[in-house]
C-alpha cells in the first residue's frame, strides 16, 4: 500500500515538474516573440522594405540649405502638436529669419499609435508624391481631421484631392502599408535621443521640448551666433 501511495506521489510529483516545465518553455517563447517585435520597431514582416535613403529624406520647408535646421518630432493625434501648427508659429518663424532656418517634421506616434503611424503612413505616401503635397496634407492633418477618429479611407480621400497627387499610386502606397518602416525609423530617431513627448524639437542638436516659439527663437539665436 505504501508503495502505491509512494509511485502515485512520484507521478504527481513528475507531472508537477512537467507542468513548470512547459509552463518555463511558454513563457519563454513569449518573452522572444515580444524581443523580436521591438527589435523590429513593432513593423509587421510584411511591412515592405524602405530605401535608406528614402528613410532619411525629411519634409523640408524653407531653404534646404540654411544655417539652422528646426526639427519637430510630432504625433497627428497630438493635440499640442496641432495647437502648435494652428497659432501660426512654423510661418512667422520661417518669415522672420528669411533663409538662415528651414523645418523640418518627423513621425513620433506615441499618442494614439494605431492612428498615429496609419495617417504618417498615409502622409509619406503624399511625401513621395512632392514636398507641397506633403506639407499641404500635413497642414490637413492638424487643422481639418478629427484625429483619432477619422478612418483611413477618409484620410486617403483627403490627400487624394491635394494638387499633384496621384490617386492610384496613393492608394496602392497605403493599402500596402509602404512606409511603415519609414515612420518607425523616424520614432527610433525620436527615442535614440531620449524624446518621450510630442511636440518636441531639435534645433542643431539642441532638444526643446513643448512648442514654445520663445524658447525656439531662442535656440536658433544661439545657433546663428555660434
Amino acid at each position: 500500500m505504501s508503495k502505491r501511495r509512494g509511485r502515485s506521489s512520484k507521478r504527481r510529483s513528475q507531472k508537477k515538474q512537467n507542468s513548470w516545465i512547459i509552463y518555463a518553455v511558454v513563457i519563454a517563447i513569449v518573452g522572444m516573440v515580444f524581443v523580436l517585435i521591438a527589435s523590429n520597431g513593432g513593423v509587421p514582416g510584411s511591412a515592405p522594405s524602405v530605401a535608406q535613403d528614402r528613410l532619411d529624406l525629411d519634409p523640408i520647408l524653407g531653404e534646404p540649405d540654411a544655417p539652422v535646421t528646426v526639427i519637430e518630432y510630432g504625433a497627428y493625434a497630438c493635440e499640442a502638436c496641432q495647437a502648435f501648427h494652428r497659432s501660426g508659429a512654423i510661418e512667422q518663424i520661417l518669415a522672420e529669419y528669411g533663409g538662415q532656418v528651414n523645418f523640418s517634421f518627423r513621425d513620433f506616434p506615441v499618442i494614439s499609435p494605431a492612428y498615429d503611424r496609419m495617417a504618417a503612413n498615409v502622409a509619406q505616401c503624399v511625401l513621395d508624391q512632392g514636398q507641397n503635397q506633403f506639407w499641404a496634407f500635413h497642414n490637413a492633418l492638424f487643422t481639418a481631421v478629427n484625429a483619432p477618429r477619422t478612418s483611413e479611407n477618409e484620410l486617403i480621400s483627403l490627400a487624394g484631392g491635394i494638387d499633384g497627387v496621384d490617386q492610384n499610386t496613393l492608394d496602392e502606397c497605403a493599402s500596402n502599408d509602404t512606409h511603415l518602416r519609414t515612420v518607425v525609423y523616424d520614432q527610433n530617431r525620436a527615442q535614440d535621443l531620449g524624446l518621450r513627448s510630442t511636440p518636441s524639437f531639435v534645433v542643431n542638436g539642441q532638444v526643446i521640448i513643448g512648442g514654445n516659439p520663445t524658447a525656439l527663437r531662442q535656440a536658433i539665436n544661439a545657433a546663428l551666433g555660434s
